[in-house]
């Protein structure tokens, strides 16, 4: 059996004789849920686009064959449902995971052939005379990219209308990945366009249309209701802060157990976790299904797969613009710590860059970020979240790394880090005042500057060396908290601790910097290296005043 990367159409998927694990029960618990609109977000790749192809096989009428999809699976021994629901509804489903243009006027050119291809899958509705002659001039004029902007706005809630015309049932619509356009409109400047736009689309399809049996969306976030589904009463949202329908987005362990059985591959099941697992949704622990499967298709090779299948530039863009604040959370979680934080139910665009509880809410959704534990304090949601495994890790620095590497003028990144490691000491000095120099924007450095911002500054820089060593930064050793330890995964190697001082002059800053060293031997911060079996230490005292930064260093024998 073959291992279906890539493939997100239920039907290919049973037809190819895929491995895959077996969700069908989701079908029977969207339709006995009681709400008429349903939201789903999960972060992307973790098998919305199936699970909504799986939905609109089962559920579509008049197309024979499609019951054959379905033998054998959990879903056929629920036999009383299948009879009465399988086959029985005229169904519209559309997706808009591909509507990723850089313009408005390209991303809407999309949506019109997107509109004409879903017409044209329906193109049945022409034959017979069940609908009105100016009827089949929409249909014809959607059909063949001719429509007005009304017209596409109106889409979706006529399409529901002539079917309901032919079957004489209200239509169940599917909506996929809802909220990509609006995503990448506000990555790219043309927000405002396209939130109207959708609002229309989806306004007029689920907000007291007639002909709407049931709708089920999925997305990565949930936008604001106010902003884009004003007026709709009627909708259930179920996001990772809720139990519901945990299981059918993600593997869970005995199905990653299963299909590592199936595929005969030995791989160890605590790298598979450390990899690819740490998602929690209620009482349910989730693997990433698209790197579990990339995994299994490379003969169990770790890497990162699921960073690789789309673009991080939202992420890395709020983040380079972040407070201060916000990125000493930032350097807690890549110590493999947790913070606390506000998390909004509803995003609002806006709000990324002003409000810090938005911009937490939208790496919790897209899977950038796992909920340990989560409490209402009076009207406000706060969760406890983590870094959910290795290869999201791996996100962060590269993230980090770019805002280092791009700078114009100064060598590789790579090239800066090595000089640390390799005891280049002036090399390492001058790379770091170039950084300084060309990236001190994010941080905003002056004479003011407290050490906490270069203490994070640091931290940020040396993100590359966490291959080679554990990285520890403010923490407890001897009589005191130190600034940042590297600790060698081999134990043959030199560590590295750093400590910072800022001075209130130039001229000062040589007195700081051996002040820094002095306090590194003084407080015995040595004392986490001994424990490590770590026999050798580059200590470093580092001081910085504004943009300028000066340093001395000393090579130490722990006996």
């Amino acid at each position: 059996m073959n291992l279906p990367v890539g493939i997100d159409d239920f039907k290919e998927l049973i037809k190819g004789d895929y491995l895959f694990a077996d969700k069908s029960l989701f079908i029977k618990d969207v339709i006995e849920d009681g709400a008429k609109v349903i939201l789903i977000t999960r972060p992307r790749r973790f098998g919305k686009t199936l699970n909504l192809s799986m939905l609109y096989y089962f559920l579509r009428q008049n197309h024979a064959g499609s019951e054959n999809l379905f033998k054998n699976l959990n879903i056929s021994k629920e036999i009383a449902f299948c009879a009465k629901h399988q086959q029985q509804s005229p169904v519209i489903f559309i997706t808009f995971k591909d509507i990723k243009q850089d313009s408005y006027k390209e991303s809407y050119a999309d949506i019109v052939e997107l509109m004409s291809e879903l017409y044209e899958e329906h193109s049945y509705l022409l034959e017979g005379n069940f609908l009105s002659e100016s009827e089949k001039r929409v249909f014809k004029a959607i059909q063949d990219q001719e429509a007005t902007l009304s017209n596409i706005r109106s889409a979706l809630k006529k399409l529901s209308k002539y079917l309901k015309k032919k079957f004489k049932k209200s239509a169940i619509i599917l909506i996929d990945e809802y909220d990509t356009p609006i995503q990448e409109a506000y990555l790219r400047d043309y927000y405002q366009d396209m939130m109207d736009l959708m609002r229309s689309i989806f306004g007029q399809a689920l907000k007291g249309n007639k002909y709407l049996d049931k709708a089920v969306l999925t997305g990565i976030t949930r936008i604001s209701q106010e902003s884009l589904f004003s007026g709709l009463n009627n909708i259930e949202v179920y996001s990772v802060l809720k139990e519901k329908y945990g299981q059918y987005f993600g593997f869970t362990e005995a199905e990653v157990s299963q299909l590592i059985t199936q595929t005969q591959q030995e791989i160890l099941m605590k790298s598979i976790t450390e990899w690819y697992n740490g998602y929690q949704v209620g009482k349910y622990i989730l693997y990433n299904p698209w790197s579990i499967i990339c995994c299994l298709k490379n003969q169990g090779n770790l890497q990162s797969y699921w960073v690789n299948t789309a673009s991080n530039d939202l992420i890395a863009k709020l983040l380079r613009k972040a407070k201060v604040s916000l990125k000493q959370q930032f350097e807690e979680l890549l110590q493999g710590n947790t913070i606390e934080q506000l998390i909004f139910e509803n995003l609002l665009f806006a709000d990324l860059e002003t409000r810090e509880g938005a911009l937490w809410s939208l790496l919790l959704y897209a899977g950038y970020l796992k909920v340990l534990s989560s409490e209402l304090r009076g009207n406000r949601l706060i969760a406890r979240m983590a870094i959910p495994n290795k290869e999201v890790s791996f996100v962060y620095d590269d993230i980090i790394e770019q805002w280092f590497d791009v700078t114009s003028g100064l060598e590789s990144y790579d090239m800066f880090v090595q000089s640390l490691v390799q005891e280049k000491i002036d090399d390492f000095k001058a790379y770091l005042s170039g950084y300084i120099m060309q990236t001190g924007s994010y941080f905003d450095f002056n004479s003011n500057t407290a050490e906490q911002i270069f203490h994070i500054f640091i931290l940020g820089l040396v993100v590359g060396l966490r291959a080679q060593y554990i990285i520890y930064s403010n923490q407890e050793s001897g009589l005191g908290r130190f600034d940042v330890v590297f600790i060698p995964k081999n134990q043959l190697e030199k560590g590295i601790v750093l400590e910072f001082k800022t001075s209130a002059t130039a001229e000062l800053l040589l007195d700081k910097a051996q002040e820094a060293l002095d306090q590194i031997k003084q407080k015995q911060y040595l004392t986490v290296f001994e424990k490590n079996n770590i026999k050798s230490v580059l200590a470093i005292g580092l001081a910085f005043c504004g943009k300028q930064v000066d340093l001395v260093h000393e090579n130490i024998s722990i006996i």
